[in-house]
Formats: structure tokens, C-alpha cells, sequence
């Protein structure tokens, strides 16, 4: 389309979006915003940016410090928005101008009713204020996807839409291929997901230090899919009996900070590569503190260098094929109590508290057996100087078991075990004050707390 021609297709798309929209007066109102317990006029009017005077005359409020739960109160300064006001949690894929479209609303509407610092990063579970509608269920906002090469004209004449509607933040007469627009009167809530992505979801959300996440990728069953969690590739797998679900397991760091973390999926679909990316909040996971006096010469970074890096290199890589179904199962008879857990921040031999424990410690001694927790191949077993005689475990999906400071290894790399099988003996080599059993679950390159996988079935 020539540029001259575009700016006449645009002046008439304009002129027709100045007709009236054909709303009731009494949507015109503004939003309602029902009170809650321990609200007051002023704590609103500092949510909603507007002013105690102002909601007393919007409400016809005779007493200002009178107001009760479940008062409905219209908030001023919202003119064009309409309906209860109720908290959304945000998923994967929607961004203000999805929650526009969905709500039939306007971006710049939902940034003022959520004091948005920054309306274009909406973080994965953040509670977002929205207007529903008298019915109770948004408007219905059809979604659509640009192809490579058109326009923002070319779209609304094409879909038959005024361009000043088809949610975006800015009229801009560019568009990429693969962004979505949303549409009135169609079908569903709208949503930024690439074309042939039906859902993302993150759990447990917010993410926790020191624990694994599943992130599950609802596609199309011709969708190729990865992503990256902060700096870590994601290994998504595909179990053959679900095409078009996606699973990646992905540890997250006892020591990742409690901040946002950015989520990527790319998508691979007839040849294109679509991405979308959206922060994840993540928490502490509340460790304690605990000061060791171990060996010197297991803290020797000449020592614990090469050793870390040989683990990383075990634990990198994700095989195909799951081993394990349902709970892990403890390494050792003695469960009951554990001398030191997963995460605790740890000073050893005066240092500052810079370590964390890796791993769960069990009770034992030299007659104790080790027992594989969960079926899988033996990838590693060996004597090392800082976690002593050590023993790991591919389950598959790049979840790995290790036990370290044993006293005897009973397996080779190669064997297969399976759940109960000895394949060691508790002991007190290595880095240690005394015997026990270190036990580790890797997933996707972190050590996580084994614990979680005693009380939760991972697909």
C-alpha cells in the first residue's frame, strides 16, 4: 500500500471511530470498587490516586469516617470504565493490552487503576485491578495475529476493524509478525501467547528459592517449543502419550534473588521462531544459619573448583526418557529427624556465611545401606575430596540423586537401579564432622531441597 493512500485509509478508519460508542449513561459512571475490611476513604483514595473529597462528592457520603465492608463506592476520574472492580491474577501471556482487550477497557485505564510504574512488564501472578462487567464474565475479546509483512491498515481493513481498537499501545503503523491484536465481539479471553500456544503455566508461582518449578506449555501438536529461565536453558520434554504438552522441570537456586526473573518461550511454527517473555517473581525460601568446623583442606578452592565443575558437568545434560513416577523416596532408614536440612546459609571455620547446604542430611553410620530413592542409571561413582566416596543418579528430564561422604559404593557408572535398591553405605568421608548421609536432587543443573520430592508427584 502506498504511503499516501495509507494516510487516507487511516483518515476515514478515524473519522468512524469518532462516532459515539453507543454506551448507557449509567456506564459512564465509572468503576465500582466494593470496600474491604480495614479500608478507609483515605487508604482508597491513595489506591486509586484521587482524593477523600472527591469520592465524599462521587458517593454523596454525609459522614467521611463512616464506611463499611461491602459499601460500594463509584470511583472518580475513570470516566469510560465500568464495572465492579475485582483482582485478576496475571498468567503467562497477558499483558495490559491483553487485560484491555479482555475487558474491554483501555490500557492507559487499567495503569491508572493499578498504579502501574511500569504498565509494559506485568509479572507472572501479579494482582492486577480490573473491571468486570454487571454479568459477572468479561466482554469477549477475539484475538488475531499479524503476518509477516502487514500493517496495522492492512490489518483493520482486512479484519474489518477500527484501527484505534485493536489494542495496542500506540498507533503506530508497523506491526511484527506474530503479535497479537484483540478484536470486540469475538470469542474468549485475549492473550499475548504466540500463535499455536494455548496456555503457560508456572508452578508454584511465585517461584521459591531452593525449590524445583514445572512449567507446562499447552500447544498445538505441530509446535516445537523451548525457553530459558534467567541465564538456564529450559529442557522442555514431551511425553509421547500427550502431544502438544510441554513439561520443563527447572531448579531454582537456594541463593537466586528474592526479585523477578525472566521467563522465555519460543515457539517453532511453519518455519518461525515466536517468542514471548515475561518476569516471574521469586521468594525467599526462609533458610537459617548454621557454622561448621570442617577440614581445611576441603574448602581449598585448588579443591572445590575442579570438583564443582566435574558435578556441573554430570548433571547437565537431560535424558529423554522419565524413570521415576510418583514421590522420591528417602535414602536411608532414618527419617525421622534430619541433622542438617536443605538451604541453610553456612559459615564453616569462621568464614562468612557465603555457603549454603546443598543437600539434605540423613543419620547413619558405616552399617547404614544407601538406597536409591527412585529408578534410574548410575552416571557417577567415585572417591572426591570434598564430598568423599559419592554416587549419582540420572532419573531422566534432567533430575539427577546424589549421596555423598559414603563409606562403600556398591554401584558402577552404567547400572541401572531401582527404588530400595542398595547402593552404598553411610559414611564419614569428605567434607564432614562426623558420619551421616548428604543426599542431593539436582533438576536442570540447581540443586533443590530433596524434601519437596518426598511430598510432591512431579510429572
Amino acid at each position: 500500500m502506498k504511503p499516501w493512500s495509507s494516510l487516507l485509509l487511516l483518515m476515514a478508519l478515524v473519522a468512524g471511530s469518532l462516532a459515539p460508542v453507543g454506551r448507557a449513561s449509567a456506564q459512564e459512571a465509572g468503576p465500582i470498587y466494593i470496600v474491604q475490611e480495614g479500608d478507609t476513604l483515605s487508604t482508597i483514595a491513595i489506591r486509586f490516586g484521587t482524593t477523600v473529597e472527591a469520592l465524599v462528592q462521587a458517593n454523596g457520603i454525609a459522614d467521611a469516617s463512616i464506611i463499611a465492608p461491602g459499601m460500594q463506592l463509584l470511583l472518580p476520574g475513570f470516566e469510560g470504565v465500568s464495572g465492579i472492580l475485582s483482582v485478576h491474577q496475571v498468567a503467562f501471556g497477558e499483558s495490559l493490552a491483553s487485560l484491555a482487550g479482555t475487558y474491554r477497557t483501555s490500557g492507559a485505564a487499567l495503569a491508572k487503576l493499578n498504579r502501574l510504574v511500569n504498565p509494559e512488564r506485568l509479572y507472572v501472578g501479579q494482582p492486577a485491578i480490573v473491571p468486570e462487567p454487571a454479568n459477572g464474565s468479561p466482554a469477549a475479546a477475539g484475538a488475531r495475529t499479524y503476518s509477516a509483512g502487514q500493517g496495522l491498515l492492512e490489518a483493520a481493513v482486512e479484519w474489518g476493524a477500527n484501527p484505534w481498537l485493536l489494542g495496542n499501545p500506540g498507533l503506530r503503523l508497523w506491526r511484527v509478525a506474530g503479535q497479537r491484536a484483540y478484536l470486540p465481539g469475538g470469542a474468549g479471553a485475549a492473550s499475548d501467547l504466540p500463535r499455536g500456544v494455548s496456555s503457560v503455566t508456572v508452578s508454584p508461582s511465585p517461584l521459591v528459592q531452593g525449590r524445583a518449578t514445572i512449567i507446562e506449555v499447552q500447544a498445538d501438536p505441530e509446535v516445537q517449543v523451548q525457553g530459558r529461565l534467567g541465564e538456564r536453558a529450559l529442557n522442555f520434554m514431551s511425553p509421547e502419550a500427550s502431544p502438544g504438552t510441554w513439561i520443563a522441570l527447572q531448579g531454582i537456586h537456594a541463593l537466586q534473588p528474592a526479585d523477578l526473573v525472566e521467563l522465555e518461550i519460543r515457539i517453532q511454527i511453519a518455519g518461525a521462531e515466536i517468542a514471548h517473555r515475561q518476569p516471574v517473581p521469586v521468594v525467599d525460601g526462609g533458610y537459617g544459619r548454621e557454622s561448621l568446623q570442617v577440614p581445611p583442606q576441603t574448602l581449598d578452592p585448588a579443591n572445590t573448583g575442579p570438583e564443582d565443575e566435574r558435578i556441573a558437568e554430570v548433571v547437565r545434560t537431560a535424558s529423554a526418557e522419565k524413570l521415576w513416577e510418583g514421590v522420591f523416596h528417602f535414602p536411608s532408614s532414618y527419617f525421622e529427624t534430619f541433622p542438617s536440612r536443605y538451604g541453610t546459609r553456612r559459615s564453616y571455620n569462621g568464614s562468612a556465611y557465603s555457603y549454603y547446604h546443598t543437600g539434605l542430611d540423613l543419620y547413619g553410620n558405616p552399617e547404614t545401606p544407601v538406597l536409591a530413592p527412585a529408578p534410574g542409571i548410575v552416571v557417577f561413582a567415585e572417591e572426591l575430596t570434598v564430598r568423599g566416596n559419592t554416587t549419582y543418579i540420572d532419573h531422566g528430564w534432567g533430575v539427577y540423586s546424589g549421596f555423598l561422604h559414603q563409606s562403600q559404593i556398591f554401584v558402577h557408572p552404567g547400572d541401572r537401579v531401582e527404588t530400595g535398591d542398595t547402593i552404598g553405605m553411610v559414611g564419614a568421608t569428605g567434607r564432614v564432622t562426623g558420619a551421616h548421609l548428604h543426599w542431593e536432587i539436582w533438576v536442570g543443573g540447581v540443586p533443590v531441597d530433596p524434601m519437596q520430592w518426598t511430598e510432591i508427584v512431579f510429572p
